[in-house]
């Protein structure tokens, strides 16, 4: 096998992996959730894409802050003596395809959320309907990755701020949610 596709398969292999990681971090996060939030279901799965996308965000900064030891400085000279982490191209390519999955898959679901209520996906509305999901996302992580979601959940007494925050922020989003259908139906009306 040529060292290129071996290299290929390797950086496919990573970015399965990586993807796979962050989605699942993501549905952790959700399932912690409050079940009565006001939020639908499409939302929801915005929601976690884009807590998807901000846990990417920060894995890929932690990588970033990892300094080189003499071993894989040696090891890019010596292959046989490194020591097996990637290099930071590597690194940052994984990271370019899964955040562009990503935005894809964020892309498409807002876009179909849009289509299905006659709204169009790309106007002040639902610009901002999309930044209350997105700072929803980022405040939530922000109090996720505070707490050992597997282990120390529920001990924690930041559950109850993650709940809180929760729901402020859904109810936010709802607000916006609101007010993006009721102008697109009075015009709807106005038009008729």
């Amino acid at each position: 096998m040529p060292r290129d596709e071996r290299v290929l398969r390797r950086l496919r292999r990573k970015v399965h992996e990586l993807d796979r990681r962050v989605r699942s971090w993501a549905q952790c996060v959700m399932g912690l959730l409050p079940k009565g939030l006001t939020l639908l279901e499409d939302e929801s799965y915005i929601l976690s894409l884009y807590l998807a996308q901000q846990r990417r965000l920060n894995l890929e900064l932690d990588a970033q802050g990892d300094d080189e030891t003499f071993r894989t400085l040696l090891g890019r000279i010596l292959p046989l003596l490194g020591s097996g982490k990637d290099d930071w191209e590597t690194v940052q390519a994984v990271h370019r395809m899964v955040a562009t999955r990503l935005e894809s898959d964020i892309e498409r679901a807002c876009q179909f959320f849009c289509r299905d209520r006659n709204i169009p996906p790309v106007c002040d509305p639902t610009i901002d309907w999309r930044v209350a999901i997105r700072y929803m996302a980022q405040e939530l992580h922000g109090i996720a990755t505070r707490i050992n979601i597997r282990s120390e959940y529920s001990a924690s007494p930041q559950r109850f701020e993650l709940a809180l925050r929760a729901r402020d922020l859904a109810m936010e989003v709802a607000a916006r949610r609101r007010d993006m259908l009721t102008i697109f139906a009075a015009s709807r009306e106005s038009r008729a």
